[in-house]
């Protein structure tokens, strides 16, 4: 009796490995590249050694229409083994699996220790201003989107955001030659100064040219490299800024921490972090919400306020009609920024200018080089560039003046 029921129990235990030997892999390391909640990776699939795995991860990236010379493994590299049932019996196979990213580097700039440097050194600067009356000037950074590989890619993203310094400085000069008294700049960082690296839409990881550390770091500098340029042209300088949604901390497709935790506002708490080391910069102060979506600000007795722009989501098919929605319900709401008389906001990349009644909305363009994904389902795109205006507190006339976009 016992025999037998040891006979069977042997009968059962080939039974199932029979059915397991007819799995091709393990459950979980099926062979491609697999997008789960933005994170990317490739698995090989069986095979015996890891040389075999890399050549079939090159073909499963360019399976995706992505040059796989391009990206690179994210050590450490995963293995697992698992018998198989071969023409020549169970033989012994690995598979192999590892995360992916973009290896292309930025040029240029790689040393912030360099930067912190030329800081720490800077003499107080003499003021180049010859007005006594004041006025003031704003310039609106908006949707760098720093790491975008469409149009011509981050490199041309650093390269127009670069030019754009010397060219604020030339805009005062020549309006202060055209009788503007200017000795003011506000500097509005309106949000998604950097792409991310996950969880904003399909294939991201694969649509990034630096990771998020390297966007930040670029955004960072450049702030801090435009602020040490404007220093010594205005008597006073204002920057804030608000979080946009590529800035977020998310998971699963959704912001998962806090508004503040967002690093479109945390690149400007480490700008006034390196320039607060030089009271050269002592005349730049920084406004930065500690956990909201919007700022408002009095200029010249005008109230500006600024939002990124993705919490506008009703109101009609166009962005500026979605804009005069959630502007009409924060009014309604009774906020602070429900009784702005400008509303600055970014997001949609392209301008717009609208009056409503006595309050002005104002859209700013990106300096991105456009997106394949938004041109391709819409056949739209639009001009690149920098918003720059001035403010003007005249009585039954408009709050703003010289308009224009570098």
């Amino acid at each position: 009796m016992t025999k037998s029921l040891d006979d069977f129990a042997k009968a059962v235990r080939t039974v199932q490995n029979a059915k397991a030997d007819k799995k091709e892999h393990p459950k979980g390391w099926e062979p491609g590249v697999v997008l789960d909640g933005g994170k990317s990776y490739v698995a090989s699939g069986p095979v015996k050694s890891e040389k075999e795995a890399r050549k079939k991860w090159d073909d499963y990236i360019e399976l995706l229409g992505f040059p796989a010379d391009e990206f690179e493994i994210i050590e450490p590299v995963h293995v697992r083994t698992w018998d198989m049932q071969t023409p020549d019996g169970v033989q012994r196979m690995f598979y192999y699996k590892a995360d992916v990213r973009s290896k292309k580097h930025i040029k240029g700039d790689k040393d912030f220790d360099k930067l912190l440097a030329e800081i720490k050194k800077a003499k107080k600067p003499a003021r180049k201003i010859k007005t006594k009356e004041n006025g003031s000037m704003v310039v609106c950074l908006s949707d760098w989107q720093l790491g975008k590989r469409d149009g011509d890619g981050t490199e041309g993203i650093i390269k127009r955001t670069t030019q754009m310094i010397p060219d604020v400085i030339d805009r005062v000069k020549e309006l202060r030659k055209a009788g503007n008294p200017i000795n003011k700049l506000y500097v509005f960082g309106l949000g998604d100064l950097v792409e991310g690296c996950g969880d904003h839409y399909a294939m991201q990881n694969f649509s990034v040219e630096i990771d998020q550390r390297r966007q930040e770091m670029v955004a960072r500098r450049l702030i801090i490299k435009a602020l040490m340029a404007w220093a010594p042209h205005f008597d006073k300088i204002v920057v804030a800024a608000v979080p946009g949604n590529h800035g977020e901390n998310r998971k699963n497709g959704k912001a998962h921490t806090t508004f503040g935790d967002n690093i479109d506002v945390a690149v400007f708490d480490q700008a006034q972090e390196a320039l607060s080391m030089n009271k050269a910069f002592d005349h730049i102060s920084f406004v930065i919400p500690d956990n909201e979506l919007w700022l408002t600000l009095d200029i010249d007795g005008v109230i500006l306020g600024l939002a990124h722009g993705h919490q506008f989501r009703t109101g009609g098919r166009y962005s500026h009609q979605k804009a005069v929605a959630w502007l009409s319900g924060q009014a309604f709401g009774k906020t602070d920024i429900g009784d702005v008389d400008i509303l600055l906001s970014g997001h949609f990349h392209h301008l717009f200018v609208i009056n409503e009644g006595q309050r002005t909305l104002m859209q700013a363009p990106s300096v991105d080089g456009g997106s394949e994904w938004f041109e391709n389902i819409t056949g739209k795109n639009s001009f690149a560039g920098v918003l720059t205006f001035t403010i003007k507190n005249k009585k039954n006339k408009l709050p703003w003046d010289n308009l224009q976009v570098l």
